[in-house]
């Protein structure tokens, strides 16, 4: 009869010990629980790509692309300071396996006066009557317009008079008034007032078939 009630005794230990130690377990799962999903990589062997998807091609980093996107026929620029809008979308590939992450960027083709040495035709090599740029402000990212008449620029876009040889179609951004000269000789989009630290960046196109054809941004700012 002892032994028997020794032994419950024992039991009864034995339960409380273990409910006791509940909370320390609990405890010491919540403390390693952040700490070995830290040292766990984020993409599985194969990049985590769901059967059936292809890869991304990370061969040349994380630089976002896009799809070509023809954006206008030649005709529809035939005359100085006419342009055309359009909107790119670039994908980031380092976000996601699948390449979803996307991100649409606002764009504009102006036809200039005379030829300019563009950074997005040709690397620049061959001096091209054609300019396009981003229309997101290297500032803080608001979207800029295109104003054929300088003289808008004057009564809208915080008083700023462009100098006799500046006055034609020019780039203006409504949030902070920084002023852009798309057909600069010597730097496309220069700055001319306000508080953008750059010109807006650029877009890369080819003609093919007389067809302006956008194939990429310029990497970097806000997008």
């Amino acid at each position: 009869m002892a032994e028997e009630q020794k032994a419950k005794g024992v039991n009864r230990r034995t339960f409380l010990q273990l409910v006791a130690s509940i909370p320390a377990v609990g405890a010491l799962a919540a403390f390693a629980a952040p700490l070995l999903r830290y040292l766990k990589p984020n993409l599985e062997p194969g990049l985590g790509v769901p059967q059936g998807k292809v890869p991304p091609d990370l061969a040349e980093g994380d630089l976002p692309k896009g799809e070509p996107l023809p954006i206008a026929r030649l005709e529809e620029l035939a005359e100085p300071w006419s342009s055309k809008f359009f909107v790119f979308t670039q994908k980031y590939p380092q976000y996601t396996p699948e390449q979803a992450k996307a991100a649409t960027v606002p764009g504009v083709a102006i036809r200039l006066p005379w030829k300019v040495r563009f950074p997005g035709y040709k690397e620049g090599k061959e001096p091209t009557d054609i300019v396009v740029f981003s229309r997101i402000c290297p500032h803080l990212g608001c979207i800029f317009n295109y104003v054929p008449d300088w003289r808008e620029i004057t009564a809208g876009y915080g008083g700023y008079v462009p100098p006799p040889e500046r006055r034609h179609g020019l780039l203006g951004c409504p949030c902070h008034l920084s002023i852009y000269d798309p057909a600069d000789r010597e730097v496309p989009g220069r700055v001319l007032s306000g508080p953008a630290p750059r010109p807006p960046r650029y877009f890369v196109y080819e003609v093919r078939n007389g067809v302006i054809v956008v194939t990429a941004v310029e990497p970097g700012g806000i997008a």
